[in-house]
């Protein structure tokens, strides 16, 4: 049986989910805390709905992982003075320093994975996945109707 390239492409996409998944469960991190954490040391500051329509988790998560990391005093939320309703999230100094040290080593894998690929690779396989991932949205939103 011939396997096709948009089967094995699949398979390696859900390949590396896996290795992700993987390791959120060898250093006992819930996948709404390393993509918070995740967001805001890149991003610095999101809203709660900009982080659940980054992450693609429910929002019933993100809320959860907010909550938990404000309580424990790593986040900081403040409302935007022109929409009441919306409320921004960053991480407090001290949080920083928490999702640095507890994301560190998904950071090293992710860079070494990187270098041995090297530039090249890494610009090509990115504007590739980016176009392979918005060309299969489009396809899917006309398919429901969208």
């Amino acid at each position: 049986m011939k396997i096709s390239e948009s089967e094995k492409l699949n398979m390696s996409i859900v390949h590396g989910s896996r290795a992700y998944e993987q390791w959120e469960q060898d250093h006992h991190l819930p996948d709404y805390l390393v993509v918070i954490m995740y967001e805001l040391l890149l991003r610095e500051k999101l809203t709660q709905k900009q982080l659940v329509n980054l992450s693609d988790l429910p929002k019933q998560s993100i809320n959860k992982g907010i909550k938990r990391l404000h309580e424990a005093g790593y986040l900081d939320m403040t409302i935007d003075p022109d929409d009441k309703r919306v409320r921004f999230c960053e991480l407090t100094d001290k949080g920083k320093s928490y999702a640095q040290e507890k994301l560190a080593s998904l950071f090293d894998l992710e860079e070494k994975t990187a270098q041995k690929l090297g530039p090249e690779k890494m610009k090509l396989l990115t504007s590739l996945n980016e176009e392979w991932s918005n060309t299969f949205w489009q396809f899917l939103n006309e398919e429901r109707g969208n």
